[in-house]
């Protein structure tokens, strides 16, 4: 007498994938959505608050690329990178400006680097 046992395997696997991405995607979405409250509050504040209302996230729909944050003036690079430089017209910036209240460069570099473990939990919390 003798013992027979049939196992069936399923994979699973394409299913499990599918729901770690849209996981992932909501994550990345999430914490780009928390970077842009951190980078709001450092922005520079033009007289009329163009350059912090412009701020907006580009949202993942896709986890290997990513969601974005933006700020779309025709000066959002230049301040947030703030280094001297000479114009299409010959004019010349120091750089190194003195933002107002507390305001800086680097806007969104330095929150995200600074919340890179947050952002991270937020990403993994999905």
């Amino acid at each position: 007498m003798g013992v027979r046992v049939q196992v069936d395997l399923v994979s699973n696997f394409p299913q499990i994938y599918n729901e770690a991405m849209v996981h992932i995607v909501n994550g990345e979405n999430r914490a780009a959505e928390r970077l842009l409250a951190l980078s709001s509050t450092r922005a520079p504040m033009d007289d009329d608050g163009t350059l912090v209302a412009s701020g907006q996230v580009e949202l993942a729909t896709d986890a290997t690329e990513g969601a974005g944050v933006v700020y779309d003036t025709a000066y959002a690079a230049r301040w947030h990178a703030d280094q001297a430089l000479v114009d299409s017209l010959g004019r010349r910036y120091s750089g190194g400006s003195n933002f107002q209240n507390g305001r800086q460069s680097h806007y969104v570099e330095e929150p995200a680097m600074e919340n890179k473990d947050v952002l991270g939990a937020i990403i993994a919390k999905g």
